[in-house]
């Protein structure tokens, strides 16, 4: 778990130092890469970082640590001895999760703006006129995200928070219905991935991939590697992505904490 968090890290600013260096050897950085340098851009960036495949990699790797060991070992089943209240046990681990997911986003973001900082120093690039480095060609297909205040920032964290809640809700429901630690890493990560290519036909709009653009206001490829997840656009309401996301992380807790009650050590009959 913490490995993967590690590792999240580390890819996200060495992203970021490849695209400055990129920039820096083209003589004009784009944007929403230039505006990193800025604490409340690298946070947002973490931000969106942790909403598309980087966060579900980690949440998947901590429910299938977290809850799928524990089911398979019969561990879960042992500590309903002592809190028989299942829904108890899962918001516990569920809220710990959470915040750990937290201070991976606040320590990515910090990272990303350290090194962003340092390359600036490092490879500084030259002042060119506006129409250096056109953001709106239909070749790049690119959205300027540009600079991030700190209600954005904010809004984008608490955003990827929610979605990083849906992974986890799903996650806990794959190990309650699978019980082993293989399928609920598979099926937490797999169906994500199979389905990604349905953002380009014409459904779309109704692929969770979408929603989770809308909520999080993802920019399409602007971002380039600084986020795994560039398939999908925030193109409809923010709002809308935002009830939907919640709606089903909601249903997804309440699924996760009733096929829980069924792992148990004694049954009301013993």
């Amino acid at each position: 778990m913490y490995l993967t968090a590690v590792l999240l890290i580390v890819a996200t600013a060495a992203a970021g130092a490849l695209k400055w260096w990129g920039g820096a050897e083209f003589g004009a950085q784009h944007p929403t890469v230039g505006a990193l340098v800025e604490p409340a851009s690298a946070l947002r960036a973490a931000a969106w970082q942790s909403a598309t495949l980087g966060g579900l990699l980690l949440a998947t790797v901590i429910v299938t640590i977290g809850g799928a060991q524990l089911i398979e070992s019969g561990t879960w089943g042992a500590l309903r001895l002592y809190e028989n209240r299942s829904h108890v046990l899962y918001g516990r681990r569920l809220c710990a999760a959470v915040v750990f997911l937290a201070a991976v986003q606040l320590v990515n973001g910090l990272t990303l703006w350290t090194v962003m900082r340092g390359m600036a120093l490092l490879r500084p690039t030259p002042t060119r006129p506006p129409t250096a480095f056109d953001t709106g060609t239909p070749a790049l297909g690119l959205a300027d995200a540009g600079s991030a205040g700190w209600a954005e920032a904010l809004t984008a964290t608490g955003g990827a928070l929610l979605v990083q809640t849906l992974y986890l809700s799903l996650g806990w429901c794959a190990a309650a219905l699978l019980r082993n630690s293989i399928g609920t890493l598979s099926l937490g990560i797999g169906p994500w991935l199979v389905t990604a290519p349905l953002l380009l036909l014409p459904v779309g709009p109704f692929v969770p991939h979408a929603w989770i653009a809308s909520l999080m206001s993802l920019p399409g490829e602007t971002q380039y590697r600084l986020y795994f997840w560039s398939q999908a656009t925030g193109q409809s309401s923010s709002a809308v992505g935002a009830v939907l996301v919640a709606a089903f992380a909601a249903a997804a807790a309440f699924l996760a904490q009733l096929l829980l009650r069924s792992e148990r050590v004694l049954r009301p009959i013993d």
